[in-house]
């Protein structure tokens, strides 16, 4: 099933980084945006590197992904930091190559979600070889309504499924390598 879903992301991905893709409409919510089309919704974020955060639906399959100004080698899997207000833990992540860039897939959807519905930002840290780290943090500010929104409409794409809702809820962040 995960590669089924990975499959769908990479396919969608590709489409929007090799300007295939049908017009979809987009909405903003303060530092987060929700673009959705007649099978796809996604809703992210950008920090100040331009790297980014967001949840990916194809249908009403949905992934969150990070993506990060880091090379790394496709489908390798790899352990990451996940940092927010109110919860801290390692999550795994699968590299894709899309075009040229770099997709990081997080594991754990619910932990993830969960993360990011308290606080005002979240961070998530990656391993670099010679025992460095990169470091990614994004602001939460508009999240909530613009998951919200991508999971509604994700929803109505599948109506058997059920959106879940999320309770209500600073810009200024860059990429650091410690």
């Amino acid at each position: 099933m995960l590669k089924l879903i990975f499959c769908a992301v990479v396919m969608f991905l590709s489409m929007l980084l090799h300007g295939e893709a049908f017009a979809n409409e987009k909405i903003s919510y303060q530092n987060w945006a929700v673009e959705f089309g007649a099978e796809t919704t996604e809703a992210y974020t950008a920090n100040d590197s331009n790297s980014s955060l967001g949840i990916f639906c194809g249908g009403s399959t949905c992934v969150f992904y990070l993506n990060p100004n880091l090379n790394c080698q496709p489908n390798t899997k790899n352990a990451v930091l996940l940092n927010g207000s109110a919860i801290s833990a390692a999550i795994g992540m699968q590299c894709t190559l899309v075009g040229r860039h770099y997709f990081q897939i997080l594991d754990s959807f619910d932990l993830v979600l969960n993360s990011l519905k308290a606080g005002d930002n979240i961070g998530f840290a990656v391993a670099l070889q010679g025992g460095a780290f990169s470091v990614y943090r994004f602001s939460l500010s508009g999240a909530l309504p613009a998951i919200q929104r991508a999971l509604d409409e994700a929803s109505k794409k599948n109506p058997t499924k059920p959106s879940q809702a999320l309770p209500n809820h600073v810009p200024g962040f860059k990429d650091i390598t410690l």
